[in-house]
């Protein structure tokens, strides 16, 4: 059997993802996946990229938050869909360590793998192959539409595939569509509630099986942290958790 841990959209809630790494000790995992938006909204992304690039075991995929922060690093066009947000990923991007963001610039945007016969997808947001390449200024990852089976039964390239894992949309998302399981943990570090999500993917040489799980945390303290930065649009993040 092989055991891999999915991660999504810490959105620098390192108090979170702290929670998350701790309740991993002890469950025998071969590999984490952290599927893009490990930056933006909360205040600590130097935090979360230090402890995530430091795990060995670990590979990474960005997301839409991470690759508007690097288009504003790189004097790219940014997406106008998201200028109200501008002035938050500036904050981010004139503090982020210049390791994380080398670090950050050589991220793939997919991984496929093939684990005991089993082919994984693994995206920030499921998308049509014609936008695989396509810039963050173009919103790739908002053109699919909401997570349903019906937005997700005319993806192409996904016909072999047996399970797809995504993030982007910060609920819990397990569904079937043509075959192929589509499923989202939900964002580990943007929720109202106080437990951090994370999912838990056994292979086996008969199929996979995932368990959804659900890591307690001190919110409040997270909450009283972030309330103190000068983090832009603080206001707005703060009302989903209070």
């Amino acid at each position: 059997m092989y055991r891999i841990a999915i991660i999504s959209d810490v959105h620098g809630n390192i108090y979170a993802l702290n929670a998350v790494l701790n309740d991993l000790k002890g469950k025998s995992i071969d590999f984490i996946y952290c599927l893009g938006d490990m930056v933006g909204i909360g205040p600590f992304s130097n935090e979360v990229l230090d402890e995530l690039f430091a795990i060995e075991n670990l590979e990474m995929i960005t997301g839409n938050h991470d690759e508007s922060v690097l288009a504003l690093l790189n004097n790219e066009a940014y997406p106008i869909s998201r200028i109200n947000v501008k002035p938050h990923h500036e904050w981010i991007a004139d503090r982020l360590k210049k390791e994380h963001i080398i670090g950050l610039s050589k991220l793939p945007r997919i991984i496929n793998k093939t684990i005991i016969e089993q082919d994984l997808h693994l995206i920030h947001y499921p998308m049509n192959t014609t936008l695989y390449n396509a810039h963050i200024s173009e919103d790739p990852f908002d053109l699919t539409g909401i997570p349903s089976s019906e937005n997700f039964s005319v993806l192409d390239g996904l016909e072999l595939t047996s399970l797809v894992c995504f993030g982007h949309d910060h609920s819990h998302h397990q569904f079937t569509c043509n075959n192929t399981v589509f499923y989202n943990a939900g964002s580990l570090g943007y929720y109202k509630k106080s437990f951090a999500r994370y999912g838990i993917i056994d292979i086996n040489e008969k199929g996979f099986s995932v368990t959804q799980r659900n890591v307690p945390y001190d919110l409040e303290k997270y909450v009283n942290k972030l309330s103190k930065t000068s983090i832009p649009r603080k206001e707005i993040i703060l009302r989903i958790y209070t």
